[in-house]
C-alpha cells in the first residue's frame, strides 16, 4: 500500500503537512529545551489525534482506489473516521493555554500553538475533502455535500464535548453509555449550542475556501494544458 500512496495525488499534499507538522514539532522542542519545562506538550498528543481521521480518510481513499465501492465498509469507515473528526479542529481551543507569565516571548507562545491548531485544522479539512470524494462514489453530488455538512455540525460538537466535558473519542468504547446520556444533555446548554454553531459556520467556511482554492488550482493546470 505505500507504493500505492507514493503513487497516488494524495502523497505531495500529505508529506506537506507531514513536513508542517515536523516544523510545529522542533519549535516545541526548542521551547523545552531553552525553558527546561515541558509546559504545552500536550499539543504533540493533540496533534497525534488530529491526524487520525486523515489516516483514516487516505488509508479508505487507497483501499477503494481498485476495489469497486462497499457502501457497508464505507459505512463503517466513515463511522470511525467520524469519530475521531472532532480532533482535528478541537486543537484551535488549545489557544485558551496562551500565558503570557513565562520566560518565553508571548509572540513565540502564539505562534507555537497557532501553528499546532493550523496542522490540525488542515488535517482535518483534507480529510473531509477525501471522505467527500469517497462518498461522491455513492451518492450524488448534492447528498455527499449534505453528507459532509451534518459531519461538520457532529464534530463541531464534539469539540465542544472534549473542551468542556473532557469526554474523549475513545470514550465511545470504554463508556458509551455516560457518553451518550451526558450527549444528549447537553444539547440544551447555551454554551454547547453557541460554542457548536460558531465552531460550525467557521469550519463550514474554512472548507468552502479549502475548496474553492482546490478547484482553482485544478482549473488553471487544466487551462494551461488546453492552451
Amino acid at each position: 500500500m505505500l507504493r500505492q500512496f507514493y503513487s497516488s495525488t494524495l502523497c505531495k499534499p500529505v508529506l506537506l503537512l507531514l513536513g508542517f507538522t515536523l516544523i510545529c514539532l522542533a519549535m516545541l522542542l526548542a521551547r523545552i529545551l531553552s525553558t527546561d519545562t515541558i509546559r504545552y506538550s500536550f499539543l504533540v498528543w493533540n496533534l497525534f489525534l488530529a491526524w487520525v481521521p486523515l489516516a483514516i480518510a487516505v488509508y479508505m481513499q487507497l483501499y477503494f482506489q481498485h476495489k469497486p465501492m462497499h457502501r457497508v465498509y464505507l459505512a463503517v469507515g466513515s463511522v470511525f473516521w467520524l469519530l475521531f473528526l472532532p480532533n482535528a479542529p478541537y486543537i484551535i481551543t488549545d489557544l485558551l493555554h496562551l500565558r503570557g507569565n513565562s520566560d518565553v516571548p508571548v509572540w513565540f507562545d502564539s505562534l507555537l500553538v497557532f501553528s499546532y491548531a493550523m496542522a490540525g485544522l488542515q488535517a482535518g479539512l483534507f480529510s473531509l475533502y477525501i471522505m467527500q470524494g469517497l462518498l461522491e462514489k455513492v451518492f450524488t453530488k448534492k447528498v455527499s455535500y449534505g453528507i459532509i455538512a451534518i459531519c461538520v455540525w457532529l464534530s463541531s460538537y464534539g469539540v465542544y464535548l472534549g473542551r468542556f466535558q473532557r469526554w474523549n473519542s475513545w470514550d465511545l468504547f470504554t463508556n458509551p453509555g455516560w457518553l451518550l446520556m451526558d450527549s444528549l444533555q447537553q444539547l440544551t446548554n447555551p454554551t454547547a449550542i453557541k460554542m457548536t454553531i460558531a465552531f460550525a459556520s467557521i469550519l463550514t467556511f474554512f472548507y468552502l475556501l479549502f475548496l474553492s482554492l482546490i478547484h482553482w488550482k485544478t482549473y488553471e493546470s487544466t487551462h494551461q494544458r488546453t492552451e
